[in-house]
Parts: structure tokens; C-alpha cells; sequence
């Protein structure tokens, strides 16, 4: 068997990485081979990336920002509000249980439906970004914010029906410092949510796609 050249190696070795990654996205047909595999082991990474191994994008996604015009003003708040008309029930749907989650932690503060209405909440802002594949941490922080919303709207009703003011919780920056600090928390929370459910669901797509394509290769097996 002619031995191969070093030229010739380091070509398979390149062929073989690219049709990896094809593979990974789901690109490459089932009955073809993948190639040679390089030589050298992958690099372990931070810790992060071993905990969160790297995920490619959705396959056959358009770009979501394919209509959207760059160039006017006010860019970054322009682009935020397009993705969110663009997917309206990916954040609007997962804010209701999440207003129910935030309200049950409330009202439930050390029983067993407190833990439940934890689930709920973060289910629903993880769901979100599952949901909302154009941008899952804008998703699921929307999602967060509407829940604290809805949570300090009715807590604001439910005074002025038993004749509490705002004045008895003292003046403005008594009652926004509260409320802004809890929003970002929970929003922040909602972004490492938002993220995570995008993140899920781009890896379980990888898998399930490696999956289906080393199936035949396990029946002709």
C-alpha cells in the first residue's frame, strides 16, 4: 500500500474535520463516510466549554434579521422589538406560568409550593428559550421581566382594594429602588434561562441528527 505523502495527510485531516462538522449539523448524508479522523485529540477546553459543549445553530433556520434594516437609527432597541413581533408567542405564552410561578414563590415562602412554583418559573423562562430560536436570551428575559410585572401589578391592585397608598410604603425611590432591584435579578436570571433553553435545543437537534445518521450504520451492523 503506497505510503501518503505529509501534503496528502494533512488534506485528509482537513477534509475529515469539515465533514464533522457538516455531519454535526446534520448536512452530511447517512451512507457517506466521514473520512479519516485527525490525528491529534481535540483540546479538553475551559470548563465551561466541558460542561456546555459547543452546539452548532438550528439547520434550515433563516436568518432572522434577513428584512430587518441596519442602518437607521437606534439600531440595538430596533432590532430587540423586530425579533420580538417576529415571535410573539414564544414570549408571551411562557410569561403566564411564569407570572404564576413568581407569585406562588410570593405568596409561599417556605413550603413545599414554594419549590413547585420555582420549577414553574424557571421551566417557563427555559421554555422560552427553546421557543424563541432567534434569540433565546432575549426571550427568556422578556419573559422573566412580564412575570415581575404582572406580580407587582396585582400586589399594586390588591393594596388599593384594602385602601393602602403608595404613600404608606414611603416616597418614589422607597418604591422603584424594590422593585427595579428584584426586575434585574430576576431578569438576569431570565437571560441565563433564555440562553440555556436555546442552548438545549440546539443540542438535543445535534444529537438526535447524529443520531439518525450512524442508525444505518448500526444495521448494517
Amino acid at each position: 500500500m503506497p505510503t501518503r505523502t505529509p501534503e496528502e495527510q494533512a488534506e485528509s485531516r482537513a477534509e475529515a474535520r469539515r465533514r464533522a462538522r457538516l455531519a454535526a449539523r446534520g448536512e452530511v448524508p447517512a451512507d457517506e463516510p466521514l473520512g479519516d479522523e485527525p490525528d491529534a485529540p481535540p483540546a479538553r477546553g475551559s470548563f465551561f466549554g466541558r460542561l456546555f459543549p459547543s452546539a452548532p445553530p438550528l439547520p434550515n433556520r433563516p436568518d432572522p434579521l434577513a428584512t430587518f434594516d441596519r442602518h437607521a437609527p437606534l439600531r440595538p432597541i430596533r432590532e430587540r422589538l423586530y425579533l420580538l413581533r417576529a415571535n410573539p408567542l414564544a414570549w408571551v405564552v411562557p410569561s403566564l406560568p411564569c407570572f404564576i410561578g413568581f407569585y406562588l414563590s410570593e405568596t409561599n415562602r417556605g413550603n413545599a409550593l414554594s419549590l413547585v412554583a420555582t420549577f414553574l418559573t424557571f421551566g417557563s423562562i427555559i421554555a422560552a428559550g427553546w421557543f424563541g430560536w432567534q434569540r433565546p436570551p432575549l426571550y427568556g428575559t422578556v419573559t422573566a421581566l412580564i412575570g415581575v410585572a404582572l406580580v407587582w401589578a396585582v400586589a399594586v391592585f390588591s393594596f388599593a382594594g384594602s385602601g393602602v397608598g403608595p404613600g404608606e410604603f414611603g416616597g418614589p425611590v422607597e418604591i422603584a429602588g424594590p422593585f427595579l432591584a428584584y426586575a434585574a435579578i430576576q431578569g438576569g436570571l431570565g437571560f441565563l434561562g433564555g440562553w440555556y433553553g436555546g442552548y438545549l435545543r440546539r443540542r438535543q437537534t445535534q444529537v438526535t441528527a447524529e443520531a439518525r445518521r450512524t442508525a444505518p450504520a448500526r444495521r448494517r451492523r
